[in-house]
């Protein structure tokens, strides 16, 4: 990838949220070409949303920053196709998300989300989220996200093989001085999925939340405990989603007849 390339950002939190900004300063670490599309407002758990059959707002914040009334996955679209059509991003950064993307929280993540449009739209997407403590809330550190941003970005950006894998970096919950490294890991599946029903304060109502992390299916690769022993996790994932082993394995499996719609 060229040495300065054109980066942009979005993220799911919105574009008020603290980690945007970081990304931003971190993204200029590495070019002087950066360009930010992101929420108005909170999208948290959207996934890949897109707002179809909706007029969509473009709000200018400021030179190269743009906030729009949709998701992650919009947000991309719109920077690459309208903003930037005419000289469209190297390089897509999505986050830096408030709290970890790990594991099955990767299908429905708009941090995710944002770096696979990225990819999709032919540059190279990175999603990035800062590990926190759920428990409480209102601390969160971005000291490593801060430090180790950029480094890890260069490195993807370095190794990278084309936009077909794109990539999914979680930072742990400590002191930039206390990171132990950097681990590729894969896309570790949960034993079950973490949501669950969760009751309100208010009479018939409820939540949908994540109330414990599920035990990872394969802890010989288990995310969780890298994060909890303050290592940086890569995991690349691929736009194709194919079962090939199952493709394979079903050839031939399915007999088809001609159904008979003669009338008599």
């Amino acid at each position: 990838m060229k040495s300065n390339p054109r980066i942009l950002i979005t993220n799911d939190d919105g574009i008020d949220a603290p980690g945007i900004k970081v990304l931003e300063n971190v993204a200029r670490e590495i070019s002087d070409d950066v360009w930010v599309v992101a929420p108005q407002t909170n999208q948290s758990g959207v996934g890949h949303k897109f707002t179809l059959g909706h007029e969509l707002e473009i709000e200018q914040r400021d030179k190269q920053i743009f906030a729009i009334n949709g998701s992650p996955a919009d947000c991309i679209v719109t920077g690459m196709t309208h903003l930037l059509k005419d000289k469209k991003a190297d390089l897509v950064l999505s986050g830096v998300n408030r709290g970890q993307n790990i594991a099955d929280l990767v299908n429905c993540s708009g941090t995710a989300a944002g770096a696979r449009e990225g990819a999709l739209q032919g540059a190279l997407g990175i999603a990035l989220s800062q590990s926190m403590d759920f428990s409480n809330e209102h601390m969160i550190e971005w000291d490593c996200s801060k430090a180790y941003g950029a480094q890890v970005i260069k490195q993807i950006m370095a190794s990278a093989r084309g936009t077909e894998t794109y990539y999914n970096v979680n930072f742990p919950r400590c002191e930039a001085k206390d990171v132990t490294g950097v681990e590729v890991v894969p896309h570790q599946r949960f034993s079950t999925s973490p949501f669950e029903y969760y009751p309100s304060d208010n009479e018939g109502k409820h939540f949908v939340a994540i109330l414990q992390t599920p035990t990872p299916l394969t802890p010989e690769a288990d995310c969780v405990r890298l994060l909890e022993h303050n290592a940086i996790t890569v995991t690349p994932l691929l736009l194709q989603q194919t079962d090939m082993a199952e493709l394979k394995r079903l050839e031939g499996a399915f007999q088809f007849s001609k159904a008979n719609h003669d009338a008599g």
